[in-house]
């Protein structure tokens, strides 16, 4: 595993991880996109038993997140569409201009996944991938939790912004620590039907351009996302075929997945056969 930095079209630092097999020709380069205050290293394991399927895996922080933050965020400045327009492309530029001859997968967990239709696209990339990528507005939240994101966004963020500067997540358990613009934005946009489509017509606009192939993955005891919500992010999607997902459990060979376990051990190999198909492997 290699670890080195890219400098984003904006000046931004971006730390990446690239996982390359050994003593075997790659066959596809896969991108994992993380989720919101998820760091990259949460990935690592899948990244590694991806490469030994023929894989050359990339992960990476997004801008003001883990191993890409500054050591304060108190006067870190960051939008959280600037992961689409800038941190985006630059991995998507940098794994292709690595690999000239390989397809590439995008596979976008949660957060990493909604932006996806912001992203410039590259022609390099022809499947992508998203899971758990649903709206963050109060009805499309799965229960029980989105009846306590009122408390979340009109108590928590405001106290934890006012008292430290940023979003502290990594104290309250919640998500890891987030710049203030990142969680104002995310805020917004939680609070519109419309959700990300809420940034303007350019962003509806770019959704609709989209043509590869999506398929749209959400476990059934997922406890953030629900199906309806995994529709609602995926319906601008006017002309790239999405794929609808709805697995339980059972489906891999885990007892619980929810939100986040899918890439966890005790998933494990056995589970993560599922994915190959989805990523153009199978």
């Amino acid at each position: 595993m290699e670890t080195f930095q890219v400098q984003t079209d904006d000046g931004h630092t971006l730390v990446v991880k690239a996982y390359r097999p050994h003593g075997v020709v790659a066959r596809r380069a896969v991108v994992i996109a993380a989720a919101l205050g998820v760091p990259q290293v949460f990935y690592e394991r899948y990244a590694a038993w991806l490469v030994q399927q023929g894989c050359v895996v990339y992960t990476f922080d997004w801008r003001g997140m883990a191993e890409s933050a500054p050591p304060n965020l108190r006067h870190y400045r960051a939008k959280l569409i600037d992961w689409a327009l800038h941190d985006a492309p630059t991995i998507m530029a940098l794994v292709a201009q690595r690999h000239p001859e390989l397809p590439i997968s995008w596979f976008g967990h949660s957060m990493g996944g909604i932006l996806w239709g912001a992203m410039p696209q590259h022609p390099q990339i022809d499947r992508v991938v998203t899971l758990g990528s649903g709206s963050g507005y109060k009805t499309y939240v799965a229960r029980p939790l989105r009846h306590v994101m009122g408390v979340f966004w009109h108590v928590l963020v405001p106290l934890s912004v006012a008292r430290h500067g940023y979003f502290a997540g990594q104290r309250l358990r919640a998500v890891g620590d987030l710049p203030r613009g990142i969680v104002a934005q995310w805020k917004r946009w939680c609070a519109s039907p419309d959700f990300v489509m809420s940034e303007g017509e350019a962003v509806r606009q770019a959704y609709a351009a989209v043509t590869v192939p999506i398929t749209a993955v959400l476990f059934t005891d997922d406890n953030m996302a629900s199906p309806e919500g995994i529709r609602a992010v995926h319906a601008p999607y006017t002309q790239a075929p999405v794929q609808y997902l709805i697995l339980s459990p059972k489906d891999v060979g885990a007892r619980a997945v929810g939100h986040f376990h899918f890439f966890h051990p005790r998933t494990g190999p056995q589970g993560w056969r599922a994915s190959l198909p989805w990523l153009g492997l199978a």
